[in-house]
């Protein structure tokens, strides 16, 4: 315990005395937490830019127009004669989708011939197509509706006649854990996660294979008794102590100033942040073990950190990748600690039924054991490749 306490000291007097320890963590914390959480504060997209090719200029057809301009999502800047010119504007990235109203739509309404009105988007902006396509069908919906309405009133139907025919299935939609439908909800308790534990892997391998590098590494294991696991364990307590205050930190943040929905338990949320961060250092401790290189593991570092965002499933399920990358998204420990995320904040379920992922990423803490004795051997007689 006295070994543990002195490179426990130790490894805090370097800490203090460089300020990378303090950029690397405190302050890019605190940038991402102000850029993500201040990069949609509406929650959700509004006045998407838009636009409408109007063939048939009639009072329908500018009725539809002020529909859909009226609405929250989406706002149209530009009216263009043809198919051609929105298309030109939409390539150029100055809307993200247009709507074709075609001719003689008015007459062809009257005529029950079913008019068909087109909706183009530019999915290459994943997020504003989507919605603005989204936004645009609700709207021609419900402007449709409207519309079959007045025509049928014209023929003499009775309202009660009338909405069965328009809408035989009534839809009640109820939006679980989030019926907001605020996206900072799903992007920022992931991806905040996921950039406190880039910074883990990288700042843990460098203070790890910084020692190999400036020759000070004989002197932490002579500090540690020669004892391999004393001197890690001490060298990542300090670290494990400021990214568990970090994470905590950015969950008051999330859950108590901004108001993110919590229907489970807090105090589980903060002991899977603690595990989180220390899965994440285990990670940063196979990496340099098998690669005692400063340039070389801070690489493959970065390298593992940027994939766990793709890996862990809140961009892109993981139950629809190849089978290959599912496996590969069982070493990820963002992968599980989104999971209880998503259990407890959304869902609600029991702290019992996370408790699985809170062990399957605990479990990632006894990676480094069988690389132990490698990480000693490169950390006393540097008998690595250093090329």
């Amino acid at each position: 315990m006295k070994q543990l306490i002195a490179v426990f000291r130790r490894e805090v007097r370097q800490m203090t005395a460089r300020p990378i320890y303090l950029v690397s963590s405190v302050i890019v914390t605190v940038f991402a937490c102000i850029f993500f959480l201040t990069l949609m504060n509406e929650g959700v997209p509004q006045k998407l830019p838009i636009g409408i090719v109007d063939h048939d200029h009639t009072t329908i057809s500018r009725m539809l127009r002020r529909e859909i301009d009226a609405g929250q999502g989406v706002e149209v800047i530009a009216e263009y004669m043809n198919f051609t010119e929105a298309r030109q504007a939409m390539q150029r990235g100055e809307i993200y989708a247009f709507v074709e109203l075609p001719e003689q739509m008015y007459s062809d309404m009257l005529a029950m011939k079913r008019p068909t009105v087109t909706v183009y988007a530019n999915d290459a902006y994943l997020l504003g197509g989507m919605l603005s396509y989204k936004q645009l069908m609700t709207m021609v919906n419900l402007a449709s509706g409207a519309m079959q309405r007045e025509v049928m009133r014209g023929r003499g139907m009775r309202d009660g006649d009338i909405m069965p025919l328009i809408q035989p299935v009534v839809i009640d939609n109820h939006m679980l854990g989030n019926p907001w439908a605020n996206y900072p909800i799903y992007l920022a308790t992931t991806i905040l996660p996921g950039i406190l534990g880039l910074m883990v892997l990288t700042l843990c391998a460098f203070a790890i294979t910084h020692e190999i590098k400036v020759g000070t590494s004989e002197e932490w294991m002579e500090t540690a008794g020669g004892n391999i696991f004393t001197a890690i364990s001490g060298k990542m307590l300090p670290y494990t102590i400021l990214f568990t205050l970090l994470g905590w930190i950015v969950n008051i943040v999330l859950f108590g100033f901004m108001h993110f929905p919590m229907n489970g338990s807090f105090a589980f949320l903060c002991l899977a942040t603690l595990v989180y961060v220390a899965a994440m250092q285990a990670a940063a401790v196979v990496v340099t073990s098998l690669v005692p290189v400063p340039r070389m593991a801070i690489c493959l570092c970065v390298l593992y950190g940027v994939l766990a965002f793709s890996l862990s499933g809140f961009t892109y399920p993981v139950e629809s990748m190849k089978p290959a990358f599912q496996a590969w998204s069982y070493l990820v420990p963002l992968r599980y600690y989104y999971l209880i995320t998503v259990d407890q904040m959304l869902m609600g379920v029991s702290v019992a039924k996370s408790c699985l992922w809170l062990a399957l990423m605990g479990a990632a803490m006894l990676l480094p054991l069988p690389l132990a004795k490698r990480l000693r051997n490169a950390l006393l007689y540097h008998n690595y490749p250093d090329d």
